[in-house]
């Protein structure tokens, strides 16, 4: 069987790349022992070397996606260096699919060109049903031969998520029409209870004596006592949401007011209930993006200095975050650039609407931790190879510098004036002299 080794990188076409295994495919038996996850896999699919250097949290990058006419089956790492279970459960934490583009070995059957195709490896690994020892040595992948299915596939979704989005407006505006509805005749049922009242306070209040002291009486006593009972009734009906109303406006006034020093957790309470109240209102429209603007100046105006440092922009970016997720794990949320370090943009995008920018910044590789370190040790191999260099060439030139400087010491050491003594006299301004005063005496 032909040996496939498998290589990652950061990003698409980059210049470096890191060994990440060698896989072999394993034969049919043993695969049908596996689990029936194997399908129409053929040996002259794959090249004998592909990168690795995309990651996507779509729908399509699933195990049990059927969108598109996968081929998949199973490889079992040969190289002994067992890195497989480190990326995959890389994978998982992330809940991250990695793939990476290869050129079709099959032309098309009508253009005759070579398409471009597709290696998957999902983050839900499907379960391994063999030796437990040997679980890491294995790995699920999945591979297209033509792209041009996946183009398709991500359009039908996003048609999907627009029919879905249009049918959730329709049935919220479905919703606030009933909504009006029972409002309205639940007013209109209240106007003739408030007449019944306005019509009966009259009788009630002139023949007060009469109610009270003929209780044993048929007429107006117990006429009296009906008639107010169903007053009170009413009274309390008409008062109860009347009440409730001034409850909550009560409870929102005493929140605007509350004047006093707030703590960190109450700040990022506060803050959390807002962002889950417009990602619910977001989720409901038809709107495609949502900004949220976060300053922690604003957040930490009403709090103490030593408070203050607890509410960091990490925490509120990692709030709506999960907000986000939680509401719908399909959904894209990313920070936008920004000049100042205490405020930041989040730009929350639905699916299928996210810029293609955003999805390729998100979906830049990120190493595993045993790459990363990998790679820093190569690094520091190198600093040190190249401070060994430096090292010995500052040496040679010190041997070299010494040599020179000895070599000149040594021949001004042995150098011999060969003057004569009227020439060392003459240069010295002394037989000049000597010489002149003895023509003077004469």
């Amino acid at each position: 069987m032909n040996e496939i080794t498998l290589q990652i990188a950061e990003a698409p076409n980059a210049p470096k790349q890191d060994f990440l295994a060698t896989l072999c495919p394993i034969s049919s038996s043993t695969s049908s022992n596996l689990n029936s996850n194997s399908s129409s896999f053929d040996e002259e699919d794959l090249p004998f070397e592909i990168t690795i250097d995309s990651y996507s949290r779509e729908s399509w990058s699933i195990n049990n996606s059927n969108s598109c006419p996968w081929k998949s089956t199973w490889f079992k790492s040969t190289d002994g260096k067992n890195r497989l279970p480190g990326f995959l459960k890389f994978l998982m934490g992330r809940k991250k699919s990695a793939y990476g583009k290869f050129e079709s070995p099959h032309p098309d059957e009508v253009t005759g060109d070579f398409t471009t195709a597709l290696f998957l490896v999902p983050f839900d690994q499907p379960l391994y049903d063999g030796d437990k020892d040997e679980a890491g040595d294995f790995i699920y992948v999945k591979y297209i031969l033509d792209d041009k299915h996946l183009a398709k596939a991500k359009a039908a979704s996003a048609a999907r998520q627009s029919q879905a989005q249009a049918h959730a407006q329709t049935q919220t505006q479905i919703q606030a029409k009933i909504q009006a509805q029972q409002s309205s005749s639940s007013s209109s049922a209240r106007r003739p209870r408030q007449k019944i009242q306005q019509k009966t306070a009259p009788s009630s209040s002139s023949q007060p004596s009469s109610s009270s002291s003929g209780r044993g009486g048929l007429g107006g006593g117990l006429l009296g006592n009906l008639l107010g009972a169903q007053q009170r009734t009413n009274q309390h009906l008409d008062a109860v949401p009347q009440r409730k109303k001034e409850k909550e406006s009560s409870l929102d006034n005493n929140d605007s007011n509350n004047d006093g020093p707030l703590t960190s957790g109450q700040v990022i309470n506060k803050f959390r209930d807002k962002i889950e109240k417009d990602l619910m209102e977001f989720n409901t429209s038809s709107q495609t993006e949502i900004k949220i603007s976060i300053s922690i100046a604003d957040l930490t105006r009403t709090m103490e200095m030593h408070e203050k440092s607890k509410v960091t922009m990490d925490v509120l970016k990692y709030v709506v975050y999960e907000q986000a997720e939680e509401i719908n794990e399909e959904w894209v949320a990313a920070k936008e650039p920004g000049e100042f370090m205490d405020e930041t943009t989040i730009a929350v995008y639905k699916e299928g609407y996210a810029p293609a920018d955003v999805l390729e910044d998100l979906n830049k590789g990120e190493l595993p931790d045993e790459v990363k370190q990998q790679q820093r040790a190569m690094r520091e191999a190198m600093e040190r190879e190249e401070k060994k260099k430096m090292k010995m060439i500052e040496e040679v030139n010190k041997k070299k510098l010494s040599q020179r400087h000895a070599e000149v010491s040594a021949l001004n050491m042995g150098k011999r004036d060969r003057r004569s003594i009227e020439k060392i006299q003459k240069d010295m301004g002394v037989g000049a002299g000597a010489g002149g005063e003895k023509k003077r005496r004469l």
